[in-house]
């Protein structure tokens, strides 16, 4: 008896009510008080919904049928907060669910070797990053100062005449602290618990078997073609063949007359930055001012990194 979907679902409910062949004018008559009740009944909620966040109400009930009902009510402090993470895409993260982003230091890449696991015997490949002199605060950055939370470290002593004469003097207005080479910003959640001139310690932040995202600039190769660059396969090399490990075409000839941005093409290779993630933390010392990491991390023996708690999308930020 139920008409074809096409009818909208309010006039389908409404004929279904009168079966075909059956339609008296007392069945409408009583379909139709049925419909209007519905109605009243929908409007009477809405508006016991408005009373009651009016008068301040969390529960506001109503009579329906001769049964009380307890309506649902939202907070007036319900809401959500939307973040947009950059260079990721836009993610919906309720304040409350969100993970503290934590502190992280500064570090020298002293090279790779082999720690060997005394309990299961497993070799692991690690890197040993090394904590030359420095990893002090040198400035603290609030919202009501600077407009963002961050927390400025200075790191690898060196000379003064070495650096600036406003590097020197960033360096003894904040923290009145000897000539540094390098400073690096972390954005952590809370930066109550610093203060300028305070050393940091890698024990403290850091412990065993914590995940990592370590960066630094990667080992420049130089001008490089598009085989090794980008893994672009090759030409023929024999039956008469001219092109080999060349290119190839680069475009369309007449539309659009020119070639397009982002093309995969021959160029310098590497010395950009590099984040490598989720590193797990084998070993450290703050006597011996290491930090010792599964896996390889960007450059060379040499290379300034940065180590800091690893940063997931919709867990952090």
């Amino acid at each position: 008896n139920i008409p074809p979907p096409r009818m909208p679902l309010s006039q389908r409910e409404t004929v279904a009510l009168i079966p075909r062949g059956a339609a008296s004018r007392s069945y409408v008559l009583r379909a139709g008080i049925a419909a209007a009740m519905f109605l009243v009944g929908t409007i009477a909620m809405g508006g016991y919904s408005m009373l009651g966040s009016a008068l301040g109400t969390t529960a506001p009930k109503i009579s329906i049928g001769g049964k009380m009902m307890t309506l649902p009510s939202i907070p007036s402090d319900y809401g959500r907060d939307v973040k947009v993470c950059s260079r990721q895409r836009k993610y919906e993260i309720r304040e409350h669910f969100r993970e503290a982003i934590k502190m992280g230091m500064v570090g020298t890449k002293a090279g790779m070797t082999t720690y060997f696991d005394q309990e299961t015997g497993e070799a692991h490949p690690v890197t040993v990053i090394a904590l030359e002199p420095g990893n002090q605060v040198a400035q603290v950055k609030t919202k009501e100062t600077d407009g963002y939370e961050a927390v400025q470290v200075a790191y690898k002593q060196c000379r003064d005449r070495t650096i600036t004469w406003p590097e020197r003097q960033h360096l003894r207005k904040h923290g009145n602290l000897p000539a540094m080479k390098h400073l690096v910003e972390f954005k952590i959640s809370d930066v109550s618990a610093f203060e300028p001139g305070q050393q940091l310690k890698a024990e403290e932040l850091f412990e065993i078997g914590d995940l990592v995202d370590v960066s630094g600039t990667s080992v420049g190769k130089g001008f490089q073609g598009s085989i090794r660059r980008w893994g672009m396969k090759r030409g023929p090399m024999t039956h008469g063949s001219k092109s080999h490990r060349q290119h190839g075409s680069i475009g369309c000839s007449a539309t659009p007359s020119r070639v397009y941005k982002g093309l995969k093409m021959a160029g310098n290779m590497g010395n950009e930055r590099v984040t490598v993630k989720k590193l797990p933390i084998m070993a450290l010392s703050d006597d011996e001012n290491y930090i010792v990491v599964r896996g390889s991390v960007p450059g060379k023996k040499g290379t300034i990194v940065e180590v800091r708690p690893t940063k997931i999308v919709g867990v952090h930020c």
